[in-house]
């Protein structure tokens, strides 16, 4: 029984990163996903370094903050004041041609870059919102990954034959877009805790492991603060929500010590 529990959006915003910091050292929380592409990036990237048993990702971001790259280099990522379009306007375009693929592997190169100029060798990838499984996009960044020696990629494979519909999507995408990841481990299974309805208790996440193969659950932590506010983010009431189910005495007493790993060991 092995399993992968991981903290997305390290560096979103200084409660945010607070409260991932506290999912790993209270909870269940052994690997993270940082992204460099906020205000508070360089600090959560900072502390992340403080522990050692904590392995931070990269989470790849799009569709969120603002390109690490000038954005007139990346300009069909940009609206006109140089912030990254939301993800309905993005997919839009990237699925009618409007997002140019030399503009997304400058971009995706320079924050595989960045994280590394903080002390960070991002060896694990995923990304804000799930776009990197977009076929158009996972091509791009598939072929960075390489280049970059990535190590594991998440896909979003449900362990279970239903499925709701962002679990569905999820499964598609990863599907579409396996031969553009071919190669590059990744999880044989994943769930994103946030998103499950019914919110899962301890009990229910930790029979989740006993699914076959390496599974990885996503969850996003963390308290809420105006930085989360501004940065307009659709999760904001599930982040002390997650923070509470990752740090609860019964779901670590279950996994134990040996059951959690690391993405990359």
């Amino acid at each position: 029984m092995t399993i992968v529990v991981t903290a997305d959006d390290l560096g979103l915003s200084p409660g945010v990163t607070r409260g991932i910091l506290e999912a790993h050292k209270r909870g269940v929380v052994r690997s993270a996903s940082l992204m460099v592409t906020f205000a508070s990036s360089p600090e959560a990237a900072a502390l992340s370094r403080l522990e050692p048993d904590l392995e931070v990702g990269l989470h790849l971001d799009l569709v969120g903050g603002e390109p690490v790259s000038d954005p007139a280099r990346v300009a069909s990522l940009c609206d006109k004041e140089g912030r990254f379009w939301r993800l309905p306007e993005f997919t839009r375009r990237l699925f009618t041609g409007r997002i140019r693929a030399s503009d997304l592997a400058t971009e995706v190169r320079a924050q595989a870059a960045l994280a590394r100029s903080w002390g960070h060798v991002p060896l694990a990838w995923d990304s804000h919102r799930h776009v990197h499984l977009m076929p158009p996009l996972a091509r791009v960044v598939g072929r960075v990954a390489r280049d970059e020696g990535v190590r594991w990629v998440r896909r979003g494979r449900s362990p279970r034959f239903w499925t709701g519909p962002k679990e569905a999507a999820l499964g598609a995408a990863s599907l579409a877009s396996a031969l553009a990841y071919r190669g590059i481990p990744g999880p044989s299974w994943y769930v994103d805790l946030t998103s499950q309805r019914p919110r899962p208790d301890a009990a229910r996440v930790a029979l989740m492991a006993t699914h076959g193969g390496v599974g990885e659950l996503s969850a996003h932590p963390g308290y809420v603060d105006d930085g989360l506010r501004d940065t307009r983010d659709s999760l904001v009431a599930e982040r002390p929500e997650d923070l509470n189910l990752l740090t609860d005495p019964l779901l670590r007493t279950a996994l134990g010590a040996d059951v959690v790993r690391w993405r990359v060991p």
